[in-house]
């Protein structure tokens, strides 16, 4: 049988014959304020860090793909320079 203890307010599992504790159940606190308003708040802030890391993401992405073209860019500067029209190593050839 579950009764909530006078006392402190926890739950407690009592047996219903012998009349001893079976378990005790520490009193969970509730958040003060609309609990819906706080779901509200968690999702406006996971909607932010998403945002974020989005953002950043997107950021990384660009540097890489003009660091990609400078190096691309640099090359094709380089055959056209020497005059190189040789293949490159092709590494399934191996």
């Amino acid at each position: 049988m579950f009764v909530d203890c006078p006392c402190c307010g926890a739950r407690i599992e009592v047996d219903r014959e012998s009349g001893k504790l079976i378990e005790h159940w520490t009193k969970q606190e509730r958040p003060k304020g609309d609990p819906l308003q706080a779901a509200v708040e968690k999702l406006k802030t996971d909607q932010a860090k998403l945002e974020n890391w989005f953002s950043t993401a997107q950021g990384q992405m660009e540097a890489q793909k003009k660091k990609a073209r400078e190096r691309f860019e640099a090359e094709a500067r380089r055959i056209a320079r020497e005059g190189d029209t040789s293949r490159p190593p092709n590494p399934m050839d191996d």
